[in-house]
C-alpha cells in the first residue's frame, strides 16, 4: 500500500468518507513502519495526532521502577490507538511498542480536527472506541487489585471466547504481563485451570470446558460442594 489514500479507504473508522474526504486527509497524513520490539513512543516523548494501525500488533504498557512490565491495551489491525493525544498536549501515560512489524496510519492534529469539524459523526465512533477501553481499565485495575490470579485468568478467557474457544493471538510471556504475574505462576494457575477441568489448552489455542465454572471463579465466588466435575 503505496499511499495513505489507499490506507484511509480500507479503515472501518472512517467508512464514512466521501472520496473528496478521503483524498483531503491523505494529503497531511503519513504511513510508518516499525519493526518488531521497537518502541515508537514513550511518557517522554510527546506525539500529537490520530494514530491508526494498518497492520501488525502493538501494545501499551506501563514500566515500574524496578522493571516490571504491565501491559495494559494490545492492538490490532484498524484500531485506533494514543486516543488521549489528539487533543492533548501529545504526552502519553504509557509506553508503545511493537509486537510484529507494523505500520501505523498519523494524522496531525489540525487535519482531523477539520475533519471531524465536517463530519461529527467520526467523533462519535471516536467516543465509543474511548468509552470502551475505559470500561476495559477499570475491567482490569478491579481485576489486579481484587481477584487472585486464577480468577484473573479466567475473566481473561471469559472476555474472549468465541463459542468456548480462545485463540490466543500473543505469546503467554505477553500474556503474564496483561495479567500483572510472572510466567511461573501463569503457568501454575494453567495448570489449574486444566486440573479442575476447567480448560484444555492446545499449543495456542484454549478450550473452555466449563463456561459456568470458569464465571464462578472469575466472579471470586466460592462454590458449594459440589457436583459440577465429579458427578458425586
Amino acid at each position: 500500500m503505496k499511499h495513505p489514500e489507499d490506507a484511509i479507504r480500507k479503515l472501518d473508522f472512517f467508512e464514512r468518507l466521501d472520496d473528496l474526504q478521503a483524498a483531503k486527509l491523505a494529503e497531511h497524513a503519513t504511513v510508518t513502519s516499525f519493526p518488531k520490539g521497537a518502541v515508537f513512543y514513550s511518557e517522554d516523548k510527546a506525539s500529537r495526532g490520530l494514530h491508526i494501525l494498518l497492520s501488525g500488533k502493538v501494545k501499551l504498557f506501563k514500566m515500574s521502577e524496578d522493571g516490571k512490565e504491565q501491559t495494559i491495551f494490545i492492538f490490532g489491525p484498524g484500531e485506533p490507538f494514543c486516543l488521549c493525544s489528539v487533543f492533548s498536549d501529545g504526552r502519553l501515560p504509557a509506553n508503545m511498542a511493537a509486537l510484529e512489524d507494523s505500520r501505523v496510519l498519523f494524522i496531525g492534529p489540525d487535519s482531523f480536527e477539520q475533519l471531524i469539524t465536517d463530519d461529527p459523526a467520526i467523533m462519535i465512533s471516536m467516543l465509543k472506541v474511548m468509552s470502551l477501553r475505559l470500561k476495559e481499565t477499570m475491567g482490569m485495575i478491579d481485576s489486579l487489585a481484587l481477584k487472585n490470579i486464577p480468577a484473573r485468568l479466567a475473566a481473561y478467557f471469559l472476555s474472549r471466547h468465541r463459542d468456548g474457544v480462545v485463540e490466543l493471538d500473543i505469546t503467554y510471556r505477553e500474556l503474564s504481563k496483561i495479567l500483572g504475574v510472572t510466567p511461573e505462576a501463569l503457568s501454575r494457575a494453567l495448570k489449574k485451570l486444566g486440573q479442575e477441568a476447567l480448560i484444555r489448552t492446545d499449543g495456542s489455542t484454549v478450550h473452555l470446558l466449563d463456561v459456568a465454572g470458569l464465571r464462578v471463579l472469575s466472579e471470586g465466588m466460592e462454590e458449594q460442594p459440589a457436583t459440577r466435575r465429579t458427578g458425586a
